[in-house]
Parts: structure tokens; sequence; C-alpha cells
């Protein structure tokens, strides 16, 4: 998959089944949340920025990686 160099927004991964499948089975607690849908519009970047103080970089980047290969 193309992450437009993690410009791709949240929407779009949640609007592909496969990219969704990958971020509820690596973020469980979270995929669900209301905030999750409310961020369509952030780009993963921004959200690998947020989520920086709670996720562990390398566990970030294996998730990017797994992405990519979808």
């Amino acid at each position: 998959m193309d992450l437009r160099n993690n410009q791709i927004t949240i929407g779009e991964l949640l609007a592909n089944p496969a990219a969704r499948q990958v971020l509820a089975r690596r973020f469980p607690h979270v995929i669900d949340r209301p905030i999750v849908a409310k961020s369509g519009s952030m780009t993963v970047e921004r959200a690998m920025k947020l989520g920086a103080a709670y996720v562990p970089k390398k566990f970030i980047q294996e998730t990017l990686e797994e992405l990519r290969r979808l």
C-alpha cells in the first residue's frame, strides 16, 4: 500500500479492509474508539507524532512496514 510518505489519512486507512485489519490487530484497544473515527482527516505522520508518547517507535515502524506490504 502506498502510504504517500505518511501523508495518507487515518480515514483512508480505515476505509481499506486489509489496512483496517492490520490496525485492528496491532491496536485492538484503540481502533473502535470514537476519537479514531473523528480523526479521519489526520495524516499518519501526525498520528505517529501524537502516538510516540504511548507506543514504542519500533512498534510504529513495524506497523508501517506491514501496511506498506499490503
